[in-house]
């Protein structure tokens, strides 16, 4: 398995900006009262988002899956790169290829082909054949994400969903599913995850980030 480092990592990773969040939520942008709550509350649900589509953090653990924009340096070893045609790049999707190096040794830009969508990378002949790639160790440094402007909707759709829900029951019992006020008085609690899987995101919220090709990891 492939090792990612990031080099550079996100200066924020919230896919969303208070400014659409207080639209979305109807709140005036001079009222001031619940920043604070948005701003924790939009990091929280960007991370939730990229966990839940299955974007790769560094492997250290330092650093949390993001969409932003970030540079990662992925390291295939002398086994992984192998014979193989092409070298799949983890889900960080779009990985934008900046430099490639084999056995130590960097490649002109002539000598491989990136597909940032879909995550593949080949290395090409002098005449622009796909050839496997040499056994030797092989480090690929990409530029992934958006700079918060560029994030795509679906992306900032989801995370307005999910803060909109959080806004909605902020100040009742989340664990309630159901109460009855007469009779009985019986009251049901949800248990377990809100989506498919276990996942913390409802499945209205991963259908779309289906829909939208960013949850291809998610079953």
């Amino acid at each position: 398995m492939s090792i990612v480092t990031v080099a550079i990592p996100a200066p924020d990773r919230r896919l969303c900006s208070t400014a659409a969040l207080k639209i979305e939520l109807g709140i005036g942008d001079d009222d001031t009262l619940f920043d604070a709550w948005l701003e924790a509350e939009v990091l929280s649900a960007s991370d939730l988002v990229a966990a839940a589509c299955g974007v790769r953090g560094d492997d250290d653990g330092d650093v949390p899956p993001t969409f932003r924009e970030e540079v990662a340096i992925i390291t295939f070893s002398f086994d992984e790169a192998g014979a193989a045609d092409a070298l799949f790049l983890p889900w960080r999707w779009p990985a934008r290829v900046t430099a490639v190096s084999v056995g130590g040794e960097t490649l002109a830009p002539s000598s491989y082909r990136a597909m940032g969508r879909a995550g593949l990378i080949e290395r090409l002949s002098a005449a622009g054949c796909v050839v496997p790639w040499r056994r030797a160790a092989a480090v690929v440094t990409i530029s992934s994400g958006w700079a918060l402007d560029k994030v795509p909707t679906e992306l900032q759709d989801a995370v307005k969903r999910l803060v909109r829900l959080r806004w909605e029951s902020k100040d009742r019992e989340l664990a309630v599913k159901a109460e009855e006020t007469d009779g009985t008085g019986r009251t049901e609690y949800w248990v377990g995850g809100m989506g498919a899987g276990g996942s913390a995101l409802p499945a209205d919220v991963l259908a779309a980030l289906k829909a939208g090709g960013f949850a291809d990891c998610i079953r």
